[in-house]
């Protein structure tokens, strides 16, 4: 299996076009991007939560969290038990085989583990932003590959994917979720799948990306211009001892051109 790596998945400077020849609304993604991968600030915490969500906005400092927290962020080693990681992982069993998979935002590679044990293949590359992540992961895991990618930043054609895995990551990337949806269609091979567990606070309250990804049909929909739905599942885990969500799985099917 071959290992991409962030310089091959992403335009280099020499590679990108001019600010001026860019419209003004992707030069301000471009920027909201630099800034998310940018350091703002040392924040002093061993919480996991303090380097994710602040003050009512998105801080997004992972590489701190992974390097400072003092528990398992998002209690990742304990993924296995989580009900929407079961259904998931059932899901998956009956569409597949598949060949190259790759999670992005893997964080430490528990769900990567996971997949590669329910599908029977090593053949799974996690993907996450933090450097700190990615080389923890390799540890644990060293069967399989690990490799750092910001999926907020334009890609360029150089690998793609027979089935793309995203658990719980658009409420960290919603404020690039153009950007986000048009990597993962360019990363997913010609009649691949991409699969989306999202978590989804009480809709009837307010929560941080509220304005971009308001319910799970919102999200949902983002997706059908690219994908047919080949299965849709919603799992309310508020009754499930540990649980707290409203969960939106899916998978689809990349359409043809």
């Amino acid at each position: 299996m071959s290992l991409i790596t962030s310089r091959g998945l992403f335009m280099s400077d020499k590679e990108s076009p001019s600010n001026e020849s860019i419209p003004k609304e992707h030069r301000e993604q471009r920027l909201m991007a630099f800034q998310m991968e940018t350091p703002m600030m040392q924040i002093e915490s061993n919480d996991y939560h303090d380097f994710v969500f602040r003050d009512g906005r998105l801080v997004g400092e992972f590489e701190q969290m992974y390097q400072k927290s003092r528990e398992v962020p998002w209690h990742q080693d304990k993924d296995i038990a989580r009900i929407d990681c079961r259904v998931a992982l059932e899901m998956l069993a009956t569409r597949g085989p598949y060949g190259r998979i790759i999670e992005i935002g893997c964080g430490l590679g528990y769900l990567a583990d996971m997949i590669s044990k329910k599908l029977g293949t090593n053949n799974v590359l996690g993907a996450d932003i933090s450097a700190t992540a990615v080389s923890k992961a390799k540890v644990l895991f060293p069967r399989l590959d690990f490799t750092v990618l910001d999926i907020t930043c334009p890609l360029n054609l150089s690998d793609s994917f027979d089935l793309i895995v995203l658990r719980g990551c658009f409420w960290y990337l919603f404020p690039q979720i153009e950007q986000v949806i048009e990597n993962i269609v360019k990363l997913t091979k010609p009649n691949g799948h991409v699969m989306i567990a999202q978590n989804f606070p009480p809709l009837t309250g307010d929560f941080i990306g509220k304005e971009t990804i308001p319910s799970p049909d919102s999200l949902l929909e983002r997706f059908k211009p690219h994908y047919d739905i080949v299965m849709d599942v919603r799992l309310d885990d508020r009754q499930v001892k540990g649980g707290n969500d409203f969960w939106l799985i899916f998978l689809g099917r990349k359409k043809a051109l």
